[in-house]
């Protein structure tokens, strides 16, 4: 199975602090690849980095290759351009533009070979409820609604690989639970998606393969079904099951 995304060596330093040391990620074609640990982990740091976006002005190294193209030393908009799509941290819209508004903000490109191109109808379809919101300007929705207009206006940009971070932040776990399955089914469509993700629970349920970061490092890396079992993370994150 090739990769449609791999990330080699990559760090992030910022000052003295090392963030993330030396990580390599690959997410294959047609592929949910999950990423948990506890918080300042480097979760989001890394998934940044891969988009080439960060706070602040950290010195970045490694590399990154979209389908076997090298980005790394291109900008985010010029990755967003090649396919490589961020949803970051935080439901970030306008909120005194409607939902049509935010949407119509993203326009797809001419070429969308080796993309996932989604229509404004595709869209309303996935999440129903906007369709319904459509003319509800942002600071009207919740938070689940903006976390949907957030993922629908980097799908508007045929993603290849769609990175999305910490998507469950805030939200109540019904919402997260429908959201991460419509991502779910989304990657059986074919779409290739690296998921950042405090909630371990849930993310063990729907990726493929999962890594488990601590401290900057990958401490493990694993088919999610064998990891289910893993202690550390029953420990750290998901409780006893069993019990």
């Amino acid at each position: 199975m090739t990769d449609s995304l791999e990330a080699i060596g990559i760090t992030v330093r910022y000052g003295g602090n090392v963030a993330v040391d030396g990580i390599d990620v690959a997410v294959p074609a047609g592929r949910m690849v999950g990423m948990v640990g506890a918080n300042g982990a480097g979760k989001s740091t890394l998934i940044n980095a891969i988009a080439g976006w960060s706070r602040g002005t950290p010195v970045v190294r490694g590399e990154v290759r979209l389908a076997g193209q090298k980005m790394d030393g291109l900008p985010p908009h010029r990755r967003a351009e090649r396919g490589l799509v961020l949803v970051p941290e935080g439901k970030g819209i306008f909120a005194e533009l409607t939902v049509m508004e935010n949407l119509a903000l993203v326009r797809p490109p001419a070429d969308t070979r080796g993309r996932h191109a989604f229509s404004m109808d595709d869209i309303f379809t996935l999440f129903p409820r906007l369709a319904e919101r459509r003319g509800h300007k942002g600071r009207m929705l919740s938070g689940g609604e903006r976390q949907m207009v957030a993922v629908s206006r980097a799908l508007r940009a045929a993603p290849a690989v769609l990175l999305l971070d910490e998507p469950s932040a805030g939200l109540a776990p019904r919402l997260v639970h429908e959201l991460l399955t419509t991502m779910r089914g989304l990657v059986d469509r074919g779409l290739s998606l690296l998921l950042v993700e405090q909630n371990a629970r849930a993310t063990l349920e729907l990726v493929d393969e999962l890594y488990l970061l601590e401290r900057g490092k990958v401490v493990a890396r694993e088919a999610a079904s064998d990891m289910k079992d893993d202690p550390r993370i029953l420990e750290a994150y998901l409780g006893n099951l069993t019990a």
